[in-house]
């Protein structure tokens, strides 16, 4: 029987200095699951609680339609064993189909087709529809399904705190995927709720894409293979973590690290089968003879829907030697990852910097983030970093809406890790 998955850590150099008293190493904890769902490859029934803003603004641009038809694929694409509820929001929340429901096509397209009449004011207060939808999700919980929460919203929210805390407590049971239509919710919101429950952020610029994001989220789903992944990392004697970022599929940072008896653990979350989960950690190494040292041990635990939990065990090691002409060759995707990692960060160093006022420092932050992604030859990233620049050159602001619209398709881009496709990375391997 093959097994579900291949767990891999890719040094950013093989070789360390001997005599160095900080030498920093780039360590990619890279997991992969293999295609099938759970034991067997069945596929995995869906639970999920649909949330919709249905504030005033949502009539802006057709959102509200476009919702709908969004939701009425999802009710045409079920399979018999999913459950799907969808709730409305705006200063309160209504459930307008029950999970069991959404096999009725007739009595969803009612629903939606009335979504418009429902007496829940004209407000955005998304905590509670969030709430509902978790409520929903908790009727039908199971190991053996995917559990998530999809929240679309177009505005600003009352209780940011009371989502952070949904996600956050539920984490352990479901996801939650938030996704932004046009340029009035709050970004960093959405993004933490996604990331600290391990689900996806999606920036919706034209609310046509809706339909298209809602499809994609369908076929992510269904292409789990194995859940709740978490990486343990047991540091040796010396070693330190200096920063740590998720490295795909999206790049985001993941804090400063808890160590407890040198043990760190990264929750990765479940996996498509083939969308690599990776870790990427910046680490300090401290002076050593020369020879082979193990310099951490990691160990990749996850579960196979109604196979239970399984754990994949490697060691991270290097060579410590006194020449610096081995010490100086790199792995080209070890370090094309920690590029993309540090054009992350200019961009939102960059955001911040536009806020204080600090104009001429964020474009200097932008100028380089492009030189960033001209050199790893990433078109869609230079392209949006330049209209971001062009933006903030135009505006000195990020408070018009097409400077706005512009930064989030930045940030959106920016974030995405781009894979070297294998030509790509035998020619970085042959300059090395």
């Amino acid at each position: 029987m093959a097994e579900p998955l291949s767990f891999q850590a890719l040094t950013s150099s093989e070789y360390v200095l001997s005599t160095a008293e900080n030498f920093v190493l780039y360590v990619l904890l890279e997991a992969i699951a293999s295609g099938g769902n759970g034991v067997g490859g069945a596929r995995l029934p869906l639970n999920l609680g649909v949330a919709l803003d249905r504030s005033g603004s949502m009539y802006d641009e057709r959102r509200l339609d476009f919702v709908v038809e969004a939701v009425k694929f999802l009710a045409e694409n079920v399979a018999p064993d999913d459950r799907v509820a969808v709730v409305a929001f705006a200063d309160s929340a209504r459930v307008i189909v029950q999970p069991d429901q959404i096999h009725d096509k007739s009595a969803v397209r009612r629903a939606l087709d009335d979504v418009d009449l429902l007496e829940i004011g004209g407000g955005t207060q998304m905590a509670l529809g969030m709430r509902a939808a978790v409520d929903e999700v908790k009727k039908n919980l199971s190991p053996n399904r995917l559990n998530r929460v999809l929240v679309l919203t177009d505005g600003q929210t009352y209780e940011e705190t009371a989502c952070i805390d949904l996600a956050n407590q539920n984490r352990d049971q479901m996801s939650f995927s938030a996704m932004g239509v046009g340029v009035e919710f709050n970004e960093k919101l959405l993004m933490r709720i996604a990331q600290d429950s391990h689900g996806k952020y999606h920036f919706i610029g034209n609310p046509q894409e809706i339909p298209g994001i809602f499809e994609d989220e369908l076929t992510g789903l269904r292409a789990v293979s194995v859940r709740n992944g978490k990486i343990d990392v047991l540091l040796s004697q010396g070693v330190q973590v200096r920063e740590a970022f998720r490295a795909s599929p999206e790049i985001y940072g993941l804090g400063t690290p808890l160590l407890e008896d040198r043990k760190v653990t990264y929750e990765i979350g479940d996996l498509e089968a083939g969308v690599p989960g990776s870790v990427l950690l910046t680490l300090v190494l401290p002076p050593r003879k020369p020879g082979p040292v193990r310099i951490a041990q990691a160990a990749f635990r996850y579960e196979v829907p109604g196979a239970g939990e399984r754990t994949v065990n490697l060691d991270v090691a290097v060579e410590y030697s006194l020449d610096r002409t081995l010490t100086s060759k790199r792995n080209g995707r070890v370090m094309n990852l920690v590029d993309q990692v540090s054009i992350a960060k200019l961009q939102a160093k960059a955001e911040e910097e536009l806020k204080l006022g600090n104009v001429e420092r964020a474009t200097r932050l932008l100028g380089n983030a492009i030189q960033g992604t001209q050199r790893l030859g990433n078109i869609k990233a230079t392209q949006a970093l330049v209209g971001l620049m062009d933006q903030v050159k135009k505006t000195q602001t990020l408070q018009t809406k097409a400077a706005k619209t512009t930064l989030l398709q930045a940030q959106a881009v920016v974030r995405k890790t781009q894979m070297l496709d294998p030509e790509a990375l035998k020619d970085l391997q042959k300059d090395e």
